[in-house]
Protein backbone atom coordinates (compact mmCIF):
# COMPACT_ATOMS: atom_id res chain seq x y z
CA UNK A 1 0.00 0.00 0.00
CA UNK A 2 2.65 2.17 -0.91
CA UNK A 3 0.16 4.89 -2.18
CA UNK A 4 -1.71 4.91 0.68
CA UNK A 5 -0.99 6.85 4.28
CA UNK A 6 -2.45 5.60 7.31
CA UNK A 7 -4.46 7.60 10.10
CA UNK A 8 -4.89 6.01 13.48
CA UNK A 9 -7.56 7.16 15.83
CA UNK A 10 -6.21 5.88 19.07
CA UNK A 11 -8.83 5.54 21.95
CA UNK A 12 -7.17 5.58 25.36
CA UNK A 13 -8.82 3.41 27.68
CA UNK A 14 -10.70 0.30 26.76
CA UNK A 15 -8.86 -2.92 25.03
CA UNK A 16 -10.26 -4.57 21.69
CA UNK A 17 -11.84 -7.67 24.27
CA UNK A 18 -13.91 -4.96 26.03
CA UNK A 19 -15.16 -2.61 23.78
CA UNK A 20 -18.59 -3.50 22.29
CA UNK A 21 -18.69 -4.01 18.38
CA UNK A 22 -21.56 -1.49 18.02
CA UNK A 23 -19.90 0.95 20.23
CA UNK A 24 -16.51 1.15 17.69
CA UNK A 25 -19.00 0.96 14.87
CA UNK A 26 -19.80 4.10 16.27
CA UNK A 27 -16.42 5.26 16.69
CA UNK A 28 -15.96 4.29 13.29
CA UNK A 29 -18.74 6.04 11.94
CA UNK A 30 -17.92 9.56 13.17
CA UNK A 31 -14.49 8.89 12.24
CA UNK A 32 -14.70 8.24 8.72
CA UNK A 33 -16.93 11.82 9.07
CA UNK A 34 -14.15 13.74 10.47
CA UNK A 35 -11.62 12.73 7.73
CA UNK A 36 -14.27 13.39 4.98
CA UNK A 37 -13.25 11.94 1.28
CA UNK A 38 -15.29 9.25 2.16
CA UNK A 39 -14.54 7.06 -1.21
CA UNK A 40 -11.05 7.17 -0.82
CA UNK A 41 -10.92 6.75 2.90
CA UNK A 42 -10.67 3.09 3.93
CA UNK A 43 -10.59 1.00 7.10
CA UNK A 44 -7.64 -1.13 7.53
CA UNK A 45 -7.61 -2.44 11.25
CA UNK A 46 -7.86 -2.22 14.59
CA UNK A 47 -4.77 -2.56 16.60
CA UNK A 48 -4.76 -3.86 19.88
CA UNK A 49 -2.12 -1.21 22.09
CA UNK A 50 -5.16 0.20 23.38
CA UNK A 51 -7.82 0.51 20.68
CA UNK A 52 -6.28 1.69 17.41
CA UNK A 53 -8.83 2.14 14.46
CA UNK A 54 -6.53 1.98 11.46
CA UNK A 55 -7.87 4.29 8.41
CA UNK A 56 -6.06 4.37 5.10
CA UNK A 57 -6.32 7.21 2.71
CA UNK A 58 -4.77 8.13 -0.96
CA UNK A 59 -1.97 9.55 -0.38
CA UNK A 60 -2.32 12.79 -2.63
CA UNK A 61 -5.76 13.00 -0.39
CA UNK A 62 -3.29 13.70 2.79
CA UNK A 63 -3.12 17.50 2.13
CA UNK A 64 -6.93 17.96 2.65
CA UNK A 65 -7.77 15.15 5.37
CA UNK A 66 -4.90 16.40 7.52
CA UNK A 67 -5.83 20.08 7.76
CA UNK A 68 -9.59 19.27 8.11
CA UNK A 69 -8.73 17.23 11.09
CA UNK A 70 -6.59 19.72 12.77
CA UNK A 71 -9.09 22.58 11.68
CA UNK A 72 -11.98 20.66 13.42
CA UNK A 73 -9.27 20.04 16.65
CA UNK A 74 -9.04 23.86 16.41
CA UNK A 75 -12.41 24.97 16.97
CA UNK A 76 -13.13 25.55 13.60
CA UNK A 77 -16.43 26.98 11.68
CA UNK A 78 -16.47 24.34 9.49
CA UNK A 79 -19.67 22.42 9.89
CA UNK A 80 -19.11 19.71 8.30
CA UNK A 81 -15.91 18.68 10.09
CA UNK A 82 -16.21 20.14 13.64
CA UNK A 83 -19.90 17.93 13.95
CA UNK A 84 -18.25 14.79 13.95
CA UNK A 85 -15.61 16.07 15.60
CA UNK A 86 -17.70 16.85 18.46
CA UNK A 87 -19.93 13.74 18.28
CA UNK A 88 -16.55 11.38 18.81
CA UNK A 89 -15.20 13.82 21.81
CA UNK A 90 -19.10 13.33 23.43
CA UNK A 91 -19.09 9.08 22.75
CA UNK A 92 -15.60 9.64 24.66
CA UNK A 93 -16.57 12.07 27.75
CA UNK A 94 -19.60 9.36 27.72
CA UNK A 95 -16.99 6.28 28.07
CA UNK A 96 -14.51 8.58 30.51
CA UNK A 97 -11.94 7.87 27.53
CA UNK A 98 -9.38 10.18 25.01
CA UNK A 99 -8.00 9.33 22.16
CA UNK A 100 -5.16 10.66 20.07
CA UNK A 101 -4.32 10.81 16.38
CA UNK A 102 -0.72 11.32 14.81
CA UNK A 103 -1.26 13.08 11.45
CA UNK A 104 1.05 11.16 8.41
CA UNK A 105 3.86 12.99 7.03
CA UNK A 106 4.71 16.01 10.05
CA UNK A 107 3.93 13.64 12.88
CA UNK A 108 1.75 16.10 14.36
CA UNK A 109 -0.70 14.69 16.96
CA UNK A 110 -4.16 15.68 17.51
CA UNK A 111 -5.76 15.33 21.12
CA UNK A 112 -9.03 14.05 21.80
CA UNK A 113 -9.42 15.39 25.06
CA UNK A 114 -12.90 13.36 25.64
CA UNK A 115 -13.93 13.29 29.23
CA UNK A 116 -10.46 15.57 30.50
CA UNK A 117 -11.43 18.69 31.60
CA UNK A 118 -9.47 21.84 29.62
CA UNK A 119 -6.78 22.79 31.46
CA UNK A 120 -5.65 26.23 29.79
CA UNK A 121 -8.43 29.12 28.50
CA UNK A 122 -8.50 29.56 25.04
CA UNK A 123 -7.24 33.13 24.17
CA UNK A 124 -7.02 35.01 21.19
CA UNK A 125 -4.21 37.63 20.13
CA UNK A 126 -4.65 39.73 16.92
CA UNK A 127 -0.74 40.79 15.47
CA UNK A 128 0.76 41.35 11.86
CA UNK A 129 1.50 38.19 10.45
CA UNK A 130 3.53 36.42 7.42
CA UNK A 131 2.90 33.21 6.29
CA UNK A 132 4.23 31.35 2.69
CA UNK A 133 3.72 28.59 0.32
CA UNK A 134 2.79 27.34 -2.25
CA UNK A 135 -0.91 29.26 -3.77
CA UNK A 136 -2.90 26.45 -4.88
CA UNK A 137 -6.45 27.85 -4.23
CA UNK A 138 -7.93 31.18 -4.78
CA UNK A 139 -11.85 31.15 -5.16
CA UNK A 140 -14.49 32.97 -3.83
CA UNK A 141 -17.01 36.01 -5.19
CA UNK A 142 -17.31 39.63 -3.77
CA UNK A 143 -14.78 41.84 -1.96
CA UNK A 144 -12.98 39.22 -0.36
CA UNK A 145 -11.55 35.83 -1.79
CA UNK A 146 -10.08 32.78 -0.32
CA UNK A 147 -6.52 32.24 -0.50
CA UNK A 148 -5.30 28.23 0.10
CA UNK A 149 -1.25 28.08 0.51
CA UNK A 150 0.21 24.57 0.48
CA UNK A 151 2.65 24.87 3.63
CA UNK A 152 4.70 21.60 4.30
CA UNK A 153 2.82 19.11 2.11
CA UNK A 154 -0.65 20.58 3.74
CA UNK A 155 -3.15 23.09 2.54
CA UNK A 156 -3.49 26.16 4.61
CA UNK A 157 -7.33 28.10 3.93
CA UNK A 158 -7.39 30.38 6.77
CA UNK A 159 -6.32 33.22 4.56
CA UNK A 160 -8.61 35.64 2.33
CA UNK A 161 -7.27 38.77 0.47
CA UNK A 162 -9.61 41.83 -0.91
CA UNK A 163 -10.43 41.36 -4.71
CA UNK A 164 -7.84 43.88 -6.18
CA UNK A 165 -4.94 42.13 -4.57
CA UNK A 166 -6.98 38.55 -5.30
CA UNK A 167 -6.83 39.37 -9.08
CA UNK A 168 -2.88 39.86 -9.01
CA UNK A 169 -2.33 37.23 -6.64
CA UNK A 170 -3.79 35.05 -8.86
CA UNK A 171 -1.15 34.90 -12.08
CA UNK A 172 1.08 33.08 -9.40
CA UNK A 173 -1.14 30.31 -9.31
CA UNK A 174 0.91 27.00 -8.25
CA UNK A 175 4.05 29.58 -7.40
CA UNK A 176 5.69 30.22 -4.12
CA UNK A 177 4.27 33.41 -2.27
CA UNK A 178 4.36 35.06 1.02
CA UNK A 179 1.48 36.90 2.44
CA UNK A 180 1.12 39.51 4.84
CA UNK A 181 -1.73 40.73 7.07
CA UNK A 182 -3.62 40.92 9.71
CA UNK A 183 -3.59 37.48 11.81
CA UNK A 184 -5.77 36.28 14.32
CA UNK A 185 -4.37 33.80 16.68
CA UNK A 186 -6.00 31.60 18.67
CA UNK A 187 -4.58 29.20 22.09
CA UNK A 188 -6.43 26.29 22.11
CA UNK A 189 -7.41 24.23 25.37
CA UNK A 190 -3.84 22.58 25.62
CA UNK A 191 -2.07 25.54 25.42
CA UNK A 192 -1.06 25.41 21.34
CA UNK A 193 -1.29 28.37 19.06
CA UNK A 194 -2.00 28.19 15.93
CA UNK A 195 -3.44 30.85 13.19
CA UNK A 196 -7.04 31.39 13.16
CA UNK A 197 -7.60 33.39 10.14
CA UNK A 198 -5.35 35.96 8.09
CA UNK A 199 -6.74 38.87 6.69
CA UNK A 200 -4.11 39.34 3.80
CA UNK A 201 -3.37 42.96 3.16
CA UNK A 202 -0.10 42.35 0.84
CA UNK A 203 1.55 39.69 -1.15
CA UNK A 204 5.08 38.87 -2.86
CA UNK A 205 6.44 36.43 -5.27
CA UNK A 206 8.86 34.14 -3.75
CA UNK A 207 12.27 32.58 -5.46
CA UNK A 208 11.82 28.69 -5.75
CA UNK A 209 15.72 28.11 -6.91
CA UNK A 210 16.95 24.97 -5.21
CA UNK A 211 19.22 25.53 -2.24
CA UNK A 212 22.31 23.71 -4.42
CA UNK A 213 21.85 27.04 -6.77
CA UNK A 214 21.37 29.40 -3.84
CA UNK A 215 24.49 28.35 -2.31
CA UNK A 216 26.48 28.25 -5.27
CA UNK A 217 25.82 32.22 -6.14
CA UNK A 218 26.69 32.90 -2.68
CA UNK A 219 30.08 31.34 -3.45
CA UNK A 220 30.57 33.15 -6.34
CA UNK A 221 29.91 36.95 -4.14
CA UNK A 222 31.55 36.18 -1.36
CA UNK A 223 35.16 36.06 -0.45
CA UNK A 224 36.46 32.80 -0.33
CA UNK A 225 37.46 31.88 3.03
CA UNK A 226 33.97 34.01 4.03
CA UNK A 227 31.82 32.17 1.34
CA UNK A 228 32.76 29.12 2.72
CA UNK A 229 32.30 29.35 5.86
CA UNK A 230 28.82 30.92 5.44
CA UNK A 231 27.42 28.05 2.99
CA UNK A 232 28.86 25.71 5.66
CA UNK A 233 27.03 27.36 8.28
CA UNK A 234 23.77 27.45 5.95
CA UNK A 235 24.39 23.87 5.18
CA UNK A 236 24.17 23.03 8.69
CA UNK A 237 21.18 24.93 9.27
CA UNK A 238 19.48 23.37 6.46
CA UNK A 239 20.12 19.73 8.00
CA UNK A 240 19.38 21.13 11.50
Amino acid sequence: MSDFLEYSFRIIGPKPETIGMSRLAVYMLELAKLMGATENVHFKELRDESVSIVAVADAELVAVISPRIREAAQNDNDADASSPWRKLNEYLAEDGWTAEMPLPKGGELILFPGATKASKPIRIVNQHTSVQGRLIRIEGAGDKIKVGLEIDGDLNARISIDSIHAISLAKLFHQFVRVSGDGKWRRDTAGKWFLDNLAATSFEALDDEPLADTLGKLREILPDEGGENLVKALSELRRA
